[in-house]
């Protein structure tokens, strides 16, 4: 299921957590981006850049270089798909300052497709750096398959 308006569904989730969380979008830092339909990714690249930019509040989505460079030290919430292709062993990692913090490990079958989605919560500093890798195998972008997520949530308590 695509979201039709992942800006709408993070303002009413912050809505619901109260006043310690109300929507600040000078403060804020939420991106949304994916690769556009039929931009498959064919070979392993580090990282993958996202050509398509549905939102980019606080501006640490780099469409130049596929990086999420964390403008505030804090909580952050990410996720990443992946679609891979056919009858392939595929892993997708989501790195942070060069060091994989999860990963998508698929083997499918040659007639078969799965879209995969992970999430994570990273404790980020000032200038660390996020961003999707794809280790083995390829990916299809099909209708937003390929995407890439991530907003504040919280100064850390560090």
């Amino acid at each position: 299921m695509k979201l039709s308006n992942p800006l709408k569904l993070i303002t009413e989730s912050k809505a619901k957590l109260g006043p310690t969380c109300a929507w600040n979008k000078k403060l804020d830092v939420v991106f949304d981006v994916q690769r556009s339909t039929m931009n498959h990714v064919l070979t392993p690249v580090d990282p993958i850049v996202y050509d398509v930019v549905n939102v980019n509040l606080g501006q640490g989505y780099s469409c130049n270089t596929g990086k999420f460079t964390s403008p505030k030290c804090g909580l952050y919430f990410f996720s990443y798909s992946s679609l891979p292709g056919r009858g392939l062993e595929t892993d997708v990692a989501l790195i942070k300052n060069n060091k994989a913090v999860s990963v998508i490990h698929s083997v499918l079958p040659s007639d078969s497709s799965q879209l995969s989605a992970r999430t994570v919560i990273l404790n980020l500093h000032q200038g660390d750096q996020v961003w999707v890798k794809l280790v083995s195998g390829n990916l299809w972008s099909e209708g937003g398959s390929l995407s890439f997520q991530g907003f504040f949530l919280t100064r850390s308590a560090q």
